[in-house]
């Protein structure tokens, strides 16, 4: 379509026609350049959220059951 031409050398298609021909092409980068746009967002409210460095939650962690070792034997690095 692109470089189809008359016998006398013009073009076969109009601008307009090539236009039309290209919109659902246009459509899916546009849908591309969306996505990439909300990942960059993400990542930028990510780093501002680190950079301003509050507090994380503080999660009990819950102790070891006899089935799994002890807690002594586990800082010894002695693995039953």
């Amino acid at each position: 379509m692109w470089r189809a031409v008359n016998p006398d050398g013009t073009l076969t298609y109009t601008f307009v026609e090539g236009v039309k021909a290209t919109y659902p092409y246009y459509v899916i980068r546009f849908g591309g350049g969306l996505l990439y746009l909300s990942g960059m967002l993400t990542m930028a409210y990510n780093a501002w959220q680190t950079m301003r460095g509050n507090a994380g939650a503080d999660a009990r962690i819950p102790a070891l059951s006899g089935a799994h070792g002890s807690a002594s034997t586990l800082e010894l690095g002695v693995h039953p």
